[in-house]
């Protein structure tokens, strides 16, 4: 499984300083007065000043051939997500959560098949799956749980594993990044349907469920259109090559500043071809971005799909049915001891690392550890101020902990600058507001520090630096007693 740390440092670099003086730093950036230099560690996080929990939930589920088992594993797992969600202080965030398919046609093409025009349009699927039922409530399309008020009936864990059963009878040429921009961008191709899910003050969060790299393209790409002759009537002579899969991995990567050959070959140091047919994957960071007006620390992104490497071409035989056989094919990066597998994701690594989000391996034999991190990444953000480790305490002479803390608050000013405002120790100013106290295992943060910022308002759009120096084994300081 290859994983990200969920948790949202900012910004965090190690650097070792003199063997007589062992000491790890996290700094923020621009810099401000770090603790005093001593044996211990600056643990740095971003926090939102006023705890938000609303969060919209995009999960884009791959419907094309092959993918009937992962999604029956994602349907037996998701339990868990909710789970680990509904175990964070204060229950059950405030979600919206819908479903979208990969499936959105094959540009202009019509003829291709399971691709029809358009296919589904970025719609969030909520018709049952399957003999289940949603408990959606009549002209509803996604799941809602909102301060206690429901537009379904029965449990949200079960009733998404109902619509989370796409099949795979959709177009093999999967548009996992073009389906969710058109499910949340503002626009002409908006699906009415969808009206209402994204919250203008909710963090959002998108989740790919795929086998397959990322093969978004513009609606009018001919990179779809089908070839042959008389002459070489599988195609592999002429400009697009055979009318598969592989068209997607040649034209939208780069291996080594190269287009993967049509040959036998293992590929190194492959990227998105960003001057390809395909959607540049630059610009599919900064279009969700803009989704939540560039606040990065809003959007949380997940990829269940098949590790970027190895990266090989191959020209197989029939003996195995997952490929298409005589034609070039990219070896599966992985295979699961039930038979499922994963092509190699280049271009949903580089999406996800753009956000810093979790990327984990479809190939897992459940979905369960998968789960439980993409929703512990998302406890992270919108949880309580919670610092993992021990304070060092700065002041010996004084009774209790005094921690060494730096607590910083940030907003954006008119011109669209960063402007950060120290918030002093509550304890230091007579508790005059906005100031911070750092309280040990409190019920919203067992066995961590709530470093909790008390304030008269609390805007949605402010957050808040946290660096605390915290006590490291191995290592002796007379504060970390």
């Amino acid at each position: 499984m290859t994983g990200l740390l969920p948790l949202r440092w900012r910004h965090v670099r190690w650097v070792l300083a003199a063997a007589a003086l062992p000491v790890i730093w996290a700094c923020t950036s621009p810099p401000l007065s770090p603790p005093n230099p001593a044996p211990e560690r600056t643990q740095n996080q971003v926090f939102q000043a006023a705890v938000n929990r609303d969060i919209d939930i995009v999960f884009m589920i791959d419907n094309s051939l092959s993918m009937m088992p992962l999604q029956d594993k994602l349907a037996a797992n998701f339990p868990i997500f909710m789970n680990t969600l509904s175990s964070l202080p204060g229950g059950l965030p405030n979600v919206n959560i819908g479903v979208v398919s990969s499936s959105l046609g094959a540009g202009p093409m019509a003829n291709v098949a399971n691709c029809p025009l358009g296919g589904d349009q970025g719609q969030f699927q909520s018709a049952p799956q399957g003999n289940c039922m949603t408990g959606l409530a009549a002209g509803q399309h996604f799941l809602s749980s909102i301060g206690g008020m429901k537009n379904f009936t029965g449990d949200i864990a079960t009733a998404f594993s109902c619509m989370a059963k796409l099949g795979d009878q959709g177009c093999g040429f999967e548009h996992q990044f073009a389906s969710v921009l058109q499910a949340l961008e503002p626009g002409p191709n908006f699906p009415a349907t969808n009206a209402d899910f994204l919250r203008p003050n909710a963090f959002l969060s998108i989740i790919l469920i795929t086998n397959e790299d990322d093969c978004s393209a513009p609606p009018d790409t001919d990179l779809f259109v089908p070839t042959g002759s008389a002459t070489d009537p599988m195609g592999l002579m002429s400009q697009l090559g055979p009318q598969a899969s592989y068209r997607c991995n040649e034209f939208g990567h780069l291996c080594n500043g190269q287009k993967p050959p049509r040959t036998p070959a293992v590929q190194t140091n492959c990227t998105s071809a960003e001057d390809g047919r395909l959607l540049k994957v630059a610009d599919v960071v900064a279009r969700t971005k803009a989704l939540k007006n560039n606040d990065m620390s809003k959007i949380i992104v997940a990829a269940v799909t098949g590790a970027p490497t190895p990266y090989e071409v191959i020209i197989p035989d029939n003996s195995d049915p997952s490929y298409t056989a005589g034609i070039p094919n990219i070896k599966h990066s992985c295979v699961a001891k039930d038979g499922t597998y994963a092509d190699p994701s280049v271009r949903i690594k580089q999406w996800v690392d753009a956000f810093k989000g979790t990327f984990v391996s479809i190939c897992d034999d459940t979905f369960e550890p998968a789960l439980k991190q993409i929703a512990d990444a998302i406890g992270q953000a919108i949880g309580p101020q919670c610092v993992t480790g021990q304070l060092v305490d700065s002041d010996l002479t004084t009774a209790g902990v005094q921690p060494d803390c730096t607590v910083t608050d940030v907003t954006t000013n008119a011109q669209g600058a960063e402007v950060q405002t120290a918030v002093a120790n509550c304890a230091k100013n007579g508790g005059t507001m906005p100031c911070w106290d750092a309280v040990p295992n409190d019920t919203s943060c067992p066995g961590k520090t709530l470093i909790d910022v008390k304030r008269a308002d609390k805007p949605s759009n402010l957050k808040t630096d946290v660096a605390c120096a915290v006590c490291i084994d191995g290592v002796t300081n007379p504060g970390c007693k």
